[in-house]
Formats: C-alpha cells, sequence, structure tokens
C-alpha cells in the first residue's frame, strides 16, 4: 500500500536522531582524543540525515598534500569538506539479535520433510541475507566498497578489462585513508548536489530535458555493475541518489551514488544465466536459454521429471517470445518491466525446481527500484540500446548469424 511505502520510506534518511554525546563517543573510540587536532571537526548541529543504520554530520577535514612541484615546496595543509557517517547506539546487537531469529526460523522450517521447501534453500538464503546486513553494520566495509566502486567507474579500464570505462557523469564519494573505522566512516562531501527524487516532479520542458539526461547514466552505471563488473549496489533507493550541479569544468551533471554498505556479486553460473536472458530477449531464444541455465543449477529436479527440462525451456521460451515481441512498439521503460520479467523467471525456477543463488534475490530487488527510477525520469529510454554492449560482446557478434548480427546492427546502431 502507498501509505506503508512513505512511512518506511522515513527510514532512508529522516530516521530518528542520536545524540551527540553517542557520536563523540564513538569518533574518540575510532580515532582517539585528539581526532580534532589530528584534523577533524565536526558541526554537531548539521546533520546531513539519518537512516535505518546510521546519521551523517558534515564537517572538515584538514590534511597535508605534497606539493606538485618536486623539488620544491613543503606540503601544506588543505581543509575539505567531508561527510561523517556514525552508526547509532546499539545497531550491531539489535541487527545480530533478528539475524539469529531468522537464522533458527529458517532452519526450522528446512528441517520439514517436504521437497519443496528443501528446494527453497532457506538456510542458504537467511546466511546470504546475514552477511549482507553485518556489512551493513561495519563501515569499514562499506569503505571497502566505495574505493572498489570507485575503481571501477573513475578507472581508465574496468576491473575485468572488458573495455576504457571513464563516464564524467557517474561517480561514488571516496572515504579518507586513516579516518574509516568499524563504526565511523569519513567521506568526501558531495557539494553543490541534490537527492535525485527533487526532480521528479519538475514538469516544466528543463525539468523534463533533465530528467532524459540523467537517465542513461543512471541506468548504465547499474548494467555495468551487473555485467561487467559482477559488483552491485544493493540499497539504490532516491535517497542514496544524488545529482550534483554543473560546474564550468564540467558541462554535465553528474549521478553519484552513496550508502554503499550493501554491494553483492553474482556467482559465475548465475550472472552468465543472467546475461543469457538478456540476450535471449534479443535474439528470440528462450528454449536455449532454459536449457542452459537447467545445467548450471547447483541443484534442480526438472531433469527426474519426464519432461521437466523441456517444460521449464517452453516457460523461458514464452516469457522470453512476450518480451521479445514487444521490440516493435520498443523496449522501453515505459511499455516493459524488466523487474517483472526476472521475478517472473525466478517464479518459474521455484515451481520447476531450478535452484538460483539467494544474491539474485537482491539484483532482482534492485533491478525493480532503479527501473521504478528511471521509468519517473524518462519512460522512452530504450532498455535493450542500453543493455547491448554489456550483454553482446565482439566475440559473441564474431559467432553471429547473418540474421542475428543484422538484429544488432539495426537495433544498436540504426534504432527500430
Amino acid at each position: 500500500p502507498a501509505h506503508f511505502c512513505e512511512r518506511l520510506s522515513a527510514l532512508h534518511d529522516d530516521a530518528y536522531v542520536h545524540s551527540w554525546d553517542h557520536t563523540e563517543q564513538m569518533l574518540i573510540e575510532a580515532f582517539g582524543t585528539e581526532y580534532e587536532k589530528n584534523g577533524l571537526v565536526v558541526n554537531p548541529d548539521h546533520i546531513i540525515g539519518s537512516g535505518s543504520a546510521a546519521q551523517v554530520y558534515r564537517g572538515t577535514l584538514t590534511l597535508k598534500e605534497k606539493s606538485k612541484n618536486l623539488y620544491y615546496g613543503e606540503p601544506k595543509n588543505v581543509t575539505k569538506d567531508v561527510a561523517i557517517k556514525v552508526l547509532h547506539p546499539n545497531i550491531r546487537l539489535l541487527v545480530e539479535r533478528d539475524l539469529l531469529l531468522m537464522t533458527r526460523v529458517a532452519g526450522l522450517i528446512d528441517s520439514l520433510p517436504f521437497e519443496i521447501i528443501k528446494m527453497l534453500g532457506l538456510p542458504r538464503a537467511a546466511s546470504n541475507f546475514t552477511s549482507v546486513m553485518r556489512e551493513q553494520v561495519d563501515l569499514r566495509l562499506e569503505g571497502e566498497n566505495l574505493d572498489r566502486f570507485y575503481d571501477n567507474f573513475i578507472s581508465a579500464a574496468t576491473s575485468n578489462g572488458a573495455f576504457p570505462w571513464r563516464d564524467p557523469k557517474t561517480t561514488f564519494p571516496r572515504p579518507y585513508d586513516g579516518w574509516v573505522a568499524h563504526n565511523v566512516l569519513v567521506e568526501e562531501f558531495i557539494g553543490d548536489s541534490t537527492p535525485i527524487s527533487e526532480y521528479l516532479n519538475d514538469n516544466s520542458e528543463d525539468g523534463k530535458a533533465l530528467r532524459k539526461e540523467l537517465a542513461g547514466p543512471l541506468l548504465r552505471a547499474f548494467l555495468k555493475m551487473i555485467f561487467l563488473d559482477n559488483f552491485v549496489h544493493g540499497d539504490l533507493h532516491p535517497g542514496n541518489v544524488l545529482v550534483k550541479k554543473k560546474t564550468s569544468t564540467n558541462g554535465e551533471h553528474t549521478v553519484v551514488f552513496l550508502d554503499a554498505g550493501i554491494a553483492t556479486s553474482l556467482s559465475p553460473k548465475d550472472q552468465q544465466n543472467l546475461i543469457d536472458l538478456f540476450r535471449a530477449v534479443i535474439f528470440n531464444d528462450g528454449d536455449k536459454a532454459g536449457r542452459l541455465m537447467v545445467e548450471r543449477a547447483r541443484y534442480e529436479r526438472c531433469s527426474q521429471v519426464e519432461g521437466g527440462v523441456d517444460a521449464f525451456a517452453a516457460g523461458i521460451d514464452s516469457i522470453v517470445t512476450e518480451f521479445h515481441t514487444r521490440r516493435k512498439e520498443g523496449l522501453t521503460l515505459g511499455t516493459v518491466r524488466i523487474g517483472t520479467l526476472l521475478g517472473r523467471v525466478l517464479d518459474l525456477c521455484r515451481i520447476h525446481g531450478v535452484e538460483i543463488d539467494p544474491a539474485m534475490a537482491t539484483v532482482v530487488i534492485s533491478t525493480l527500484v532503479l527501473e521504478g527510477l528511471g521509468r519517473s525520469l524518462d519512460p522512452d529510454l530504450d532498455l535493450l540500446y542500453l543493455a547491448l554492449p554489456f550483454v553482446v560482446s565482439w566475440d559473441n557478434i564474431r559467432r553471429l548469424s547473418q540474421s542475428q548480427f543484422l538484429q544488432v546492427f539495426n537495433h544498436w546502431l540504426l534504432g527500430f
């Protein structure tokens, strides 16, 4: 229900605010009693936001930076604006209590003598969720995630060497070395920026043009996380996406992703299944994608039932054909629901007993959230146009039949 979602949305950045006494205690525990003398100044009255696990202050950090001149000049003190993230009181204890309850309930249900329950893999799903939530309350891991995301997007090439990637329209804040602890994280402050949600209701001509400008980089970044890096931000609600305004050096708005405490990676087999599913939509070959999913599954009962593999492959083929047929209208965010497609595939896996890595659920949820946000920004954005460079490599193109190559060429280069 809408009112339920609206109430829970307060957990994004408008949750309860803990006291300054607790914050100061955490700062001393993390960086010692002389943290101010060492350069960190926190403004107690400037709270940027408070979420379900932590709250964020604005402050400054004075660092010594080496002179650009290698032969002359001493290191200079440089003061930078920073964001200081501090965990709420007792958050670790509360999370561990809830995880223990969930794990025991999952184990109890899994002990029931029913094959369909075994196939759900509840203990494995609970274990996966436990790992994700523990990362959320250890800010050292969030710092590592931010560094990895920054390297993936800002480096001259992706970590897997797929192709050079340097998109000035997308970035992440960087944590500062020496100022990261399990309960406090000091990171770059993204100034002159606005939550992306504030642009969604601007229906002026300028507002519509800006939304179209933002939609492409937002969804391309997400596709890159899934298909190239296999390292996906798992908490991309609108409160964690900022828009940095144009500057004299950068003539375009920049999308900034925050709060990387939840990040996930798929197993190689499930990542390949996802790639094959997107390719199947492009080439209308769902039957092959379905059979490959059965072959790669760690656990499946399709092959134990007469006609089971054929039924599962036919189900995938039916879903893929439906989406492929819509290409005549254009696979735009306004006409299709990729999150729905993934949800139907997962449901088909449940029915036919084809196990999927629980991390896939995180990817599906992130897809649903980002797809909805992208649809609000630009419902005419074509998903296949965005996805093609990520799911069809040049090696794959060389192996295509003439008709398949023409499909790629017509869609990617010429459009429908």
